[in-house]
């Protein structure tokens, strides 16, 4: 699922990162997301392609052999054109199974503030993003953006000694 949110220049390299993950992994992927600059619509000749996948057991980006075909990204026609513009589109996963998502790690405070759910069939990482964002508001959690463009996170504003915050 690919949306207008994304920028019109991005699109043919995520829906072909996407479907390099589906065929890669089969049943084993849950959820992919775009979070990061590309998904604010913020991307520069800097910004890879930060990506939050999401399997049922656990998966090395690095030396899993089906990823191969993701690894290869970097000669598709989309990547290069990319390139071409001047950027550097390298994909980016953080891979973490369906436990490591429903421990609600402190990544997921950016990709439920602007991250954009690319694939997600069973909606988990839709149900945890959403349980987050709740937790978020319970909180009273704010996201502080600095005149330079760096954010960061004041998640308990009336934060006592002792208080322990969890996701």
């Amino acid at each position: 699922m690919i949306t207008k949110a994304i920028p019109a220049l991005w699109r043919a390299l995520i829906q072909r990162v996407v479907a390099e993950y589906r065929a890669a992994l089969g049943h084993d992927l849950l959820g992919i997301a775009l979070f990061g600059s590309v998904a604010r619509g913020e991307a520069g000749p800097e910004s890879d392609l930060d990506l939050y996948v999401v399997t049922r057991s656990r998966v090395s980006a690095l030396f899993d052999p089906r990823l191969d075909g993701v690894r290869g990204i970097r000669q598709s026609r989309e990547y290069q054109e990319l390139v071409q513009r001047g950027y550097r589109p390298e994909p980016m996963p953080i891979l973490h199974t369906e436990e490591e998502l429903a421990a609600h790690p402190w990544i997921l405070l950016d990709v439920s503030h602007h991250g954009i759910i690319l694939y997600d069939p069973e909606g988990v990482l839709a149900r945890e993003l959403e349980a987050v964002r709740r937790r978020l508001a319970e909180l009273g959690s704010k996201r502080l953006e600095l005149p330079d463009g760096s954010w960061y996170w004041d998640l308990k504003p009336d934060w006592r000694p002792g208080d322990v915050i969890a996701l």
